[in-house]
């Protein structure tokens, strides 16, 4: 019995194709409707859920994939939430810390500002006090706390915190009203607001 189970197997050895596979397109981790926190030198840095989160490994980088609806939401060092992201799908290459965030992004900051637009970098190692954290250049429309509506055709660069921010190609409508408080408030959004026609 053993001696025939063993010819069989011999056979069927000769008969089976070789098929070439590129590791590298496979996954190394494959994980499904999670929710993880994501810490760095002991300091939770975000949080983020997802449907399917792979990672990938390769000799220059590794990196995870995110090709279902993503939310990502992260805190200062007081674990407080600073901001959010929503995506179709995302993009984190972890030796540069840079997040792509694809089809219908919605990002939120603290202050109740919205961005809506089609794809969006993130660079978590950019300095604060930069303009290259956030940026694309995808058109953008921004949602101010007021309802305020503006949009850049060419996009937007932005700091880490959201409240700084260049817009390309610039247009909107602004309500304007005539009161010291209105005034204030008007003159220190000039001053947090870059407009760019480019």
């Amino acid at each position: 019995m053993c001696s025939i189970l063993t010819i069989s197997c011999s056979s069927n050895k000769k008969n089976m194709p070789l098929v070439s596979v590129d590791l590298q397109a496979i996954p190394m981790v494959h994980t499904e409707d999670v929710s993880s926190l994501v810490s760095d030198s002991g300091i939770t840095r975000y949080r983020f859920k997802a449907k399917i989160w792979d990672v990938f490994s390769n000799e220059n980088d590794s990196y995870w994939y995110f090709p279902e609806m993503i939310s990502v939401e992260w805190f200062d060092s007081l674990f407080r939430v600073e901001g959010s992201i929503v995506a179709d799908t995302a993009y984190y290459f972890e030796k540069k810390g840079l997040w792509q965030a694809i089809g219908n992004v919605v990002v939120k900051s603290t202050e109740g500002r919205t961005f809506e637009t089609s794809e969006l970098f993130w660079d978590e190692k950019a300095p604060s006090n930069t303009m290259n954290a956030f940026y694309t250049n995808q058109p953008v429309k921004i949602v101010e706390p007021d309802g305020t509506v503006i949009s850049g055709d060419n996009g937007f660069a932005a700091d880490q915190s959201l409240n700084m921010f260049r817009l390309f190609k610039m247009k909107g409508d602004f309500i304007v009203e005539e009161s010291a408080d209105t005034l204030q408030q008007n003159a220190i959004r000039r001053d947090s607001i870059q407009l760019v026609n480019e």
